[in-house]
């Protein structure tokens, strides 16, 4: 591949030159290598994500896998997705620790987020980002303060594991040996979580056809496309879904503001004003369209594909979402998975500028510091808002329970929701049942 700046590579200490060593100086070993930050920073990370989660409840959704009148309808799809994977594990969850504590369902959130951010930082290793930035970047997602919804919010298990399920087909599909038996269970289990599984599958595709062809890439793929396809017409078709609202030039014109403000508002959610999600929105289409020809090949071919994937989740999310209105384009879950597939293009890109010299290097660092300041603090502040909403719900699920143990017959109480604003799906029926089974505590 001819000599293109853009994908080359610095050393280890941020200089364009010969590859030093990771870890070791002056020709002795070291323990502090890019490795170690990213791996203490994941364990450091998943232990303050729950102690700033440690005051989350039951939330929304979190009821419609968790009421014991839904155990059976694992197969019904929930907003178009479908969650039967994240359901089962919830029941089993519910059924054995019981819903006294939110701590175990909001630990299978964080836990997949912290398997999103390791499976990024491996793609961002292989593509070719310097590796301490790469684990910058690593700490910078891991404490995304724009995606708090997603991290403290125990249903996005399903929506941040299906992430995880497809990055991992991803890495394995970018290596010289394929592990078949892995990539088939995988991929056949990753749309259970969460249809966000496809695009990033869609991603995994082209690197898959780049690495190893199409032939070899579409057998393994073709199990997961009957299987999901059987879903749909068999059981999702029969289920209505939000309105596309394109049917119109107008229409059409919306969807194209819809789509950039997803690629803007998106990236913004990770910087301290949101309209300057514009600017990375912006170097990352030029660098696309400058070094796709001669970099889809090289190494860094998975940050084209994943950037090839954002087309695909930014497509599907406009055509069913746009209804919605153009405010839900930068949502948190939205903006959470835009920014998993640009990182790998936006760390080349700050790869190229650190290589520019040392006061670079320190320059790119300093600003990636600052964001993830200003992400702590704005993750912190999310967490406490959530929280207060969370607990203002659980009092009027607990005050709800109170009057349904002194009138436990009233069939008004029964067929109401406990909380009619912010979990629809639990009724009191739901409530009196989880109750009596010893499974929700007395209030």
């Amino acid at each position: 591949m001819p000599h293109d700046p853009i994908l080359e590579v610095p050393d280890s200490s941020g200089q364009p030159g010969p590859r030093a060593t990771v870890g070791v100086r002056d020709g002795r070993r070291t323990p502090w290598t890019p490795a170690t930050l990213h791996y203490g920073s994941l364990v450091l990370g998943f232990v303050a994500l729950l102690w700033i989660g440690r005051d989350q409840w039951f939330f929304g959704d979190d009821w419609a896998i968790l009421v014991p009148r839904l155990d059976a309808s694992i197969l019904v799809p929930h907003v178009g997705h479908w969650n039967m994977s994240p359901a089962i594990v919830f029941q089993l969850l519910r059924n054995w620790l019981g819903l006294g504590s939110y701590l175990p369902f909001l630990a299978l959130a964080v836990l997949a987020h912290v398997a999103v951010v390791h499976l990024v930082w491996r793609i961002l290793n292989r593509v070719g980002v310097q590796p301490w930035l790469a684990s910058v970047l690593g700490i910078a997602l891991l404490l995304l303060g724009g995606a708090s919804e997603n991290i403290f919010w125990a249903f996005q298990f399903g929506f941040m594991g299906a992430i995880a399920l497809g990055l991992w087909v991803l890495v394995l599909f970018d290596r010289p040996r394929l592990n078949i038996p892995l990539i088939l269970v995988l991929s056949l289990l990753a749309p259970t979580f969460s249809g966000t599984a496809i695009p990033v599958l869609a991603a995994a595709a082209v690197v898959g056809v780049v690495r190893h062809g199409w032939w070899r890439t579409g057998l393994l793929l073709v199990p997961t496309a009957v299987s999901y396809l059987l879903w749909y017409l068999l059981v999702a078709r029969g289920y209505a879904v939000p309105a596309a609202g394109i049917t119109t030039i107008g229409g059409v014109a919306r969807a194209g503001l819809y789509a950039a403000a997803m690629y803007g508002g998106g990236l913004g959610r990770g910087l301290p004003v949101i309209w300057l999600g514009v600017i990375p929105a912006l170097t990352t289409t030029v660098w696309v369209i400058r070094t796709v020809r001669r970099g889809l090949g090289s190494r860094a071919t998975a940050a084209y594909a994943l950037v090839a994937g954002s087309l695909v989740f930014v497509a599907l999310t406009t055509y069913s979402r746009m209804s919605f209105g153009i405010s839900a384009a930068a949502s948190e879950r939205y903006a959470y998975l835009v920014i998993v597939f640009l990182l790998p293009a936006l760390g080349l890109q700050l790869t190229w500028l650190a290589a520019r010299g040392r006061r670079a290097f320190a320059a790119v660092v300093a600003g990636l510091v600052l964001i993830i300041g200003f992400n702590t603090v704005d993750l912190v502040l999310e967490a406490h808002a959530q929280a207060v909403r969370e607990t203002g719900s659980e009092k009027r699920i607990d005050a709800d329970l109170a009057r349904l143990l002194e009138k436990p017959g009233d069939p008004a109480l029964l067929a109401g929701a406990a909380d009619a604003t912010w979990s629809p799906d639990l009724l009191g029926s739901d409530l009196f049942a989880l109750y009596r089974s010893g499974e929700f505590p007395k209030p």
